[in-house]
C-alpha cells in the first residue's frame, strides 16, 4: 500500500490490515495469477490524469481497478462522499478498496443488476471486516 496524497490524512496501516482481511472474506477467489494487489492512495489531480489517461475520462473519480492487481484510490473523493452515505471518511476509503478487490475477484458493475450485487457484495464485506476489528485485541 502507498499513500502518495497528502490531501486527506489516512492511518495506512489499520486500512492495509483491513484490506488484508477482506482478502479472506471474498465470495469468489482471485485468480491464480494474481499474486500481488497494490492499493495506492492518490490526489484528485492524479486521479483525474489516470482516469483519462486509462478510461478516456478526464473527471476525477473514487476508484479505478487494474485487472493486474493495482487499485487505486482517492481519498479526497471519499471525503466528499462519506456525508452523502453516513459514513466516515476511513470506512469510505475502505469500500473503495473492497469495491477494487471485488473487481480483481470478477465482479463488475457494468450494467444496474451487477452494479447493485456489487454494492451488495461491498457493503456485506465492510461489515464483515468492521466486526472483525472490533472483535480484535487491543
Amino acid at each position: 500500500m502507498s499513500n502518495q496524497q497528502s490531501e486527506v490524512p489516512i492511518r495506512v496501516r489499520p486500512l492495509q490490515r483491513q484490506l488484508e482481511r477482506a482478502l479472506t472474506l471474498l465470495p469468489r477467489p482471485l485468480p491464480e495469477e494474481l499474486t500481488e494487489i497494490s492499493v495506492v492512495l492518490v490526489d484528485r489531480a492524479t486521479m483525474a490524469r489516470v482516469h483519462g489517461d486509462f478510461l478516456g475520462d478526464p473527471a476525477e473519480t473514487d476508484v479505478i481497478t487494474f485487472p493486474y492487481g493495482e487499485i487505486v484510490v482517492c481519498p479526497a473523493v471519499a471525503r466528499d462522499q462519506a456525508p452523502r452515505f453516513g459514513r466516515s471518511v476511513e470506512d469510505e476509503v475502505l469500500l473503495y478498496g473492497l469495491h477494487g478487490l471485488l473487481h480483481l475477484a470478477g465482479f463488475d458493475d457494468v450494467t444496474p443488476a451487477r452494479a447493485k450485487r456489487m454494492v451488495k457484495e461491498q457493503e456485506e464485506l465492510l461489515g464483515m471486516v468492521r466486526r472483525m476489528e472490533n472483535e480484535r485485541p487491543r
